[in-house]
C-alpha cells in the first residue's frame, strides 16, 4: 500500500511538473496531450511499416530476416552483436521472418512435422498485437494454416486452419528451437520445409522463391536502425504516415475514442497529414508532442533516440517519469520487470508503444515470458566493472516446458561483443549444478576460471533477460518470480 501511494504522488509530482514545465494554454495544451497519446498510439503502426520498408526493400545485401514480401527469409545462424534490425534478438532459436500483404488473397502457411521440436510462428498485424500458430496449440504434426486479411471474403479449401488477420500488413517472426550451433542443419532441414503460398497456389508443387533483382532505392535508410530512424522524424512526417497506414491496417472497434481525438487534430485515416491546417499554437503543440515522447523513450532506452536537447533538469525528469511508468506498467520482483500482459494490448497504447521501443515482436506470455532487469539486488545498475551472480535454489530453476536462457543486452536491448562470442545461457548448455542441485549463473566482465556458467558482461552498463518458453503455471499466475542478482565481493 505504500508503495502505491508513493507512486501516485509521484504521478501526480510528474503532473503538476509538466505544466509548470510546458506553461501552456488553450489549444497548444490540448493539442499537446493529444499529440502524445497520438504519438504513443500510433508508434507501433509506424515502426512495423519502417521495419518492413527495410527488411523487404529490393536489392537489399541479404542478411537476417531480409527478403521479398509473402516468402520465408530464414536466418541460418545466430545474429551477432551487430545486428540492429530487431531490438533484444534472442539466442535460443532460429528465426524464419516473412512480412506478408493480404490485400489481394490469403497466404496458407505450411508447418511440417516436427517431430519432437519447438516451433512458435509468432503471427503479428500491423499494431504488434500478437497471437500464436505453433506446436503449443496446434501439436508436432503438419498443418496448414490460412491467413486471411480483412478485405477478403470467400470460402477456404478444407482441411485449412483460418485465421483471420484484422490489418493488410502482417508479419510472421518465426522461432525454432535450437540446441547451439551442432543443431543447424538439423534445424535448416525443418526450415526449408516452411511454405507461405497465395491460397490460389495451394495444392501446387513449391515453385522456387525468385530473387528480387531490382536496384536498391537510394532514399532508403538500411542501416540506421529502425528505432531511431523513427525517432528522427518531425511531427509532420510522422503523422503523415500514421494517416496513410491506417487505411489498410484499420484501428480496432475499441480504438473509436482515439480515433475521435485523432481526427480533431487532422489524423484521419487513408487522408493525407497537412499541419498546414491547423492553428499555430496546434502545430507547436504537436511538436512538442513529439519530443516530449521521445526524451520519454530516451530515458526509459538510452542511445535509441538520437540527439534530444536537453537541460539537466530536463533529463532528471524524464529519468524519473521512467521509473515511475515502469513500476505502473510492469509487475517488478527482486530488481525484474515480469510482463505478463504482453502480446495483445487491447487499449493500453502506452504500454504498447513501450513493447514496441523495448521488445518489438513480443509473444503472448501462455507461449514465452521474459522477465528483464537493469539492476542488481540492492537496486544499483548493473555493471561490468562489479562482479555478479544469480543464484538459483533446485526448486526455484526457471520453469519452462520448453526451455529457459539468459541473455545479455547493452541498454539498447542489443548484443555485446565478447571474445567466445557468448550471448545467452541456458539449461540447454552444459551447466555445472551446485552438489545440492541449486545452480549459479556467473555474470561478469573477466572470464573465471570455469567458464561453463558464465556469461560475459561488456565494461559498462547492461541489462539481463530470462526467456522462459512455454512456461509453467506458477509463471503465468505470480507464484514464481527471478531470484535477484547478487553483486559479489571483488577479491
Amino acid at each position: 500500500m505504500r508503495q502505491q501511494i508513493n507512486v501516485r504522488r509521484a504521478l501526480l509530482a510528474f503532473v503538476l511538473a509538466v505544466l509548470a514545465l510546458c506553461a501552456w494554454k488553450g489549444p497548444q495544451w490540448l493539442a499537446f496531450g493529444r499529440g502524445l497519446q497520438a504519438y504513443l498510439y500510433g508508434y507501433p503502426l509506424v515502426t512495423s511499416d519502417v521495419t518492413r520498408q527495410v527488411l523487404t526493400a529490393p536489392g537489399i545485401k541479404k542478411r537476417l530476416g531480409t527478403g521479398p514480401i509473402n516468402q520465408f527469409n530464414h536466418a541460418r545462424e545466430f545474429p551477432d552483436y551487430r545486428f540492429r534490425d530487431v531490438v533484444a534478438p534472442n539466442a535460443d532459436t532460429l528465426y524464419s521472418i516473412a512480412w506478408m500483404n493480404l490485400a489481394a488473397e490469403p497466404l496458407v502457411l505450411h508447418q511440417p512435422d516436427m517431430g519432437n521440436r519447438y516451433v512458435l510462428f509468432g503471427l503479428l498485424d500491423a499494431w504488434s498485437n500478437s497471437r500464436s500458430l505453433g506446436t503449443r496449440l496446434y501439436g508436432h504434426g503438419p498443418v496448414d494454416y490460412a491467413i486471411v486479411g480483412p478485405a477478403w471474403h470467400g470460402t477456404l479449401p478444407p482441411g485449412l486452419k483460418r485465421i483471420d488477420m484484422p490489418t493488410q500488413m502482417a508479419w510472421f517472426i518465426v522461432r525454432t528451437g535450437t540446441a547451439g550451433k551442432a543443431d543447424y542443419d538439423a534445424v535448416h532441414a525443418i526450415q526449408d520445409q516452411y511454405s507461405l503460398k497465395p491460397l490460389s497456389q495451394y495444392g501446387q508443387p513449391d515453385g522456387v522463391a525468385q530473387e528480387d533483382a531490382h536496384p536498391v532505392d537510394p532514399s532508403l535508410d538500411l542501416t540506421t536502425p529502425v528505432v531511431t530512424q523513427v525517432a528522427r522524424m518531425d511531427a509532420a512526417h510522422y503523422f503523415d504516415r500514421m494517416a496513410r497506414l491506417m487505411q489498410a491496417n484499420p484501428p480496432a472497434a475499441a480504438d473509436a475514442p482515439m480515433v475521435a481525438k485523432l481526427a480533431s487534430l487532422g489524423i484521419v485515416p487513408g487522408r493525407p497529414f497537412d499541419q498546414r491546417n491547423l492553428s499555430e499554437a496546434q502545430r507547436a503543440g504537436l511538436d512538442q508532442a513529439v519530443w516530449f515522447a521521445r526524451a520519454m523513450f530516451e530515458a526509459r532506452d538510452h542511445g535509441t533516440q538520437g540527439a534530444l536537447e536537453e537541460s539537466s533538469a530536463q533529463r532528471w525528469f524524464f529519468d524519473t517519469l521512467n521509473t515511475a511508468m515502469s513500476r505502473l506498467l510492469l509487475n517488478q520482483h527482486n530488481g525484474w520487470a515480469v510482463p505478463l500482459n504482453l502480446g495483445e494490448y487491447h487499449t493500453h497504447y502506452a504500454l504498447r508503444a513501450v513493447v514496441t521501443l523495448l521488445g518489438f515482436g513480443a509473444n503472448p506470455p501462455d507461449d514465452a515470458v521474459y522477465p528483464k532487469t537493469f539492476v542488481d539486488a540492492q537496486g544499483q545498475a548493473l555493471d561490468g566493472s562489479q562482479r555478479y551472480v544469480l543464484h538459483f535454489d533446485k526448486a526455484q530453476i526457471p520453469p519452462a516446458s520448453a526451455f529457459w536462457s539468459l541473455t545479455m543486452y547493452d541498454e539498447a536491448s542489443f548484443f555485446i561483443d565478447n571474445p567466445p562470442q557468448r550471448y545467452a545461457i541456458g539449461d540447454r548448455d552444459k551447466l555445472h549444478f551446485n552438489a545440492d542441485g541449486s545452480l549459479d549463473l556467473i555474470i561478469q566482465h573477466d572470464a573465471p576460471a570455469d567458464t561453463a556458467n558464465w556469461l560475459p558482461a561488456p565494461n559498462g552498463r547492461f541489462a539481463l533477460m530470462l526467456r522462459l518458453y512455454n512456461p509453467r503455471p506458477e509463471v503465468l499466475d505470480g507464484r514464481w518470480v527471478p531470484p535477484a542478482v547478487q553483486k559479489v565481493s571483488q577479491p
